[in-house]
């Protein structure tokens, strides 16, 4: 975490603290859009020929807590079976 005065910080966390919920989950939704899509290209620069598939497999295992990664995995494979 990059290094703030005290002064700077009291700042940031006051225009926190003025936003409404919903200004705050969009700011959270966008940093995780953000990180999803770094991930995606540090994927696709180590693996250019990955498939679709195995490109989202990878970005869940990396993205979610292990648990819900194997969750969400499942459920796939059980709604690929029917």
């Amino acid at each position: 975490m990059a290094v703030r005065d005290k002064e700077t910080e009291w700042l940031r966390v006051q225009l926190y603290r003025r936003m409404t919920p919903q200004q705050r989950i969009l700011i959270a939704a966008q940093l995780f859009e953000d990180g999803v899509s770094i991930v995606r290209s540090s994927i696709l620069d180590q693996h250019p020929d990955i498939s679709p598939e195995e490109l989202r497999e990878q970005i869940r295992q990396r993205v979610l807590p292990r648990g819900l990664a194997d969750r969400v995995r499942a459920a796939t494979a059980k709604g690929r079976q029917r």
